[in-house]
Formats: C-alpha cells, structure tokens, sequence
C-alpha cells in the first residue's frame, strides 16, 4: 500500500508541473474578447461619431457661419478627435469681437459653439490717423471711418458771473428772451442744494456722432493699434482717466448721451452729451460725488435748455449751469 502511494505522488507532481507550463486557455480567451471589444469601439467612434450639425449660440455681431467657419471644425469630423481648444483660439483670433468661446460636444452628431461678444466701449484716434473701437479691456475691435465718430471744439473757459444775463449769442442784445434756468436743485446725500445760474459764452460745437456710437476719447491717441490686440496709448494716464468716467458713467443711463470725452487736460475733462450739454468735470477726483451731483442736474433741468455745467467746484462747493441760447 504504501509502495503504491509512493510511485502515484511521483506521477501527480508530474502532471502538476505540465499544467503550471501550460497557459490557461480561459485568461487567453478574455485577453482576445477584451481586444475585439476595444477595436470595435475604436472602430464605432471613428465610424460612427462624426459631426453632422454645428450650432451657435449667444451671437448677434457675426453670423453663426461666420463663427463656424472661423472655428475650424468641418462636416465629418470626428466628434472626439477635434481640439476643441484650438477651435475656441482660432475664432478669438479671427473675429475681435468675441470675448469668450465654449464649444461643446453632444452626441451622437453635434457640435455647440457658444460665444460671448463684447460691446464697443470707446472710440479713439491712432498714431496712424485711423480711428479704431475700442472695448473695455482695451482691445482693439475694428478701424472706422473718422466721419462715423464726432468732432468736437473745446470751447474756452467760461468766466462765471452769477449777475448777469444769460445769453445765447453775440447779437442777442439785452432785451433777448432769456433761456429758463432751474434754481434751487434739491440736494441729494451728500450733494451741494442749488445750481447757480450763470452767463454761458457763445460756442460753436460741430457734432456727427451716429446714433449708438460709443463716446470718442479726444487728447489722447493710441499707437499702431491691431485688430483683436490690447492698445498701448501714448499717454496711459489720460485713457486711464477717460475709462475712470465711463465705469463711473455706466449704469447711469448718462453714458448713452455723451459724445466725446476731452482728456487733453487730464485734470480738466470736458464730456460733451448730445447737442445740449458740455459738462466741465475737472479731474478724477470725487468721481462719484460729481457724477451724481450731475444725474440730480440733468433731472432739473428742462429739454429745451442747453449750456454748460461746471462740476469742477474751482470756484466754490457749489455746481453752475450757464445757459446758452
């Protein structure tokens, strides 16, 4: 019995080692499923997965085939091997007007462009004599034509003189029908209580804004500006000044009317709004205080007056209109 034992253990330590050299033929059969399986998805997303449609949201300045076009991304693409990074790059560079680019993959065809267009904040002149749109960042968006923006003389300063007469013009005699000026302007917090009256110089102000057409910044030129390019001004610290009253201006519903910015005196800016008005804000400082001192103004004052008001309280805390015929 136990000679029978000892020759069988010999023989199963035998047949032990042949199965441990032989390869299991189940691990053998998952390895070939599990290939089949990724070339076969391989095969489908290649295949099956192209872009049919693309889609554009949130434009209004360019066409969606504009912006399809300056994307990059064509019929037929594969879905997931397009870059979408690039797509977005290749749209910001090719069109200044958009400020950020989403793309978007839907299966089992689809492509979502999803843009975020910036407005044009500023006009200004170039050290090349074009004229370009800026936005609030300072990108240059696009040259325009010098006649599409406004022209504006700087009147002298006028000399305040609470007695006398308002007048319109330098014939206007002294029986002339004065302009109706608002006294007593009620005070807000921390604003002065009356808008003192004033005779306002005879001007001559050359306007062709067109309608919807941001504010130009005059006294300050930009240098050799590029389409979808930040600007470099040449004097920084008079287009800082100028961007000041605009964030200040913003949400005021003021913004809308002013036509030019003067900044060619940093600490004596001058803003022309419509055909009415030439605001005199002197420099930066009390930005706040001066632009809502200026909204309780203009809410006082009558639509068909037309003059000066001086925020620059160089000659006192108070405010003045001078009224021009």
């Amino acid at each position: 019995m136990n000679q029978e034992r000892r020759k069988a253990a010999p023989a199963r330590q035998n047949r032990n080692r042949a199965s441990q050299r032989r390869p299991s033929s189940g691990v053998g059969g998952k390895l070939i499923i599990m290939a089949a399986v990724v070339a076969a998805v391989v095969f489908g997303v290649a295949i099956f997965f192209k872009v049919n449609t693309v889609e554009v949201q949130g434009n209004s300045i360019y066409s969606a085939a504009e912006i399809a076009s300056a994307s990059g991304i064509q019929k037929g693409d594969n879905l997931f091997t397009l870059n979408k990074e690039a797509a977005a790059g290749s749209i910001k560079a090719s069109l200044p007007y958009v400020e950020t680019v989403s793309v978007i993959r839907f299966l089992p065809d689809r492509i979502v462009i999803e843009v975020k267009e910036s407005d044009a904040t500023f006009a200004v002149s170039s050290d090349t004599n074009t004229t370009w749109l800026i936005n609030s960042v300072g990108k240059a968006l696009e040259q325009i034509r010098d006649s599409s923006v406004t022209s504006v003389q700087t009147p002298a300063d006028p000399e305040p003189a609470p007695d006398a007469q308002p007048s319109g013009d330098e014939e206007a005699g002294p029986d002339a029908e004065q302009a109706p000026v608002e006294e007593n302007v009620p005070a807000q917090t921390q604003t002065p209580d009356t808008v003192q009256p004033a005779p306002a110089e005879d001007t001559q102000t050359e306007l062709s804004a067109q309608q919807g057409m941001p504010p130009r910044i005059l006294g300050v030129t930009v240098t050799n500006p590029r389409a979808g390019s930040v600007v470099t001004a040449t004097e920084p610290q008079k287009l800082d000044a100028a961007l000041a009253v605009i964030a200040a201006l913003d949400g005021t519903g003021i913004l809308d009317h002013i036509v030019s910015i003067n900044v060619e005196k940093e600490f004596d800016m001058v803003l022309q709004y419509d055909e009415r008005y030439e605001i005199r804000l002197g420099g930066t400082d009390d930005l706040a205080y001066k632009i809502n001192y200026l909204t309780v103004i203009l809410d006082r004052l009558s639509d068909f007056q037309a003059g000066t008001i001086d925020l620059t309280f160089t000659d006192s805390s108070e405010a003045r209109f001078y009224s021009k015929e």
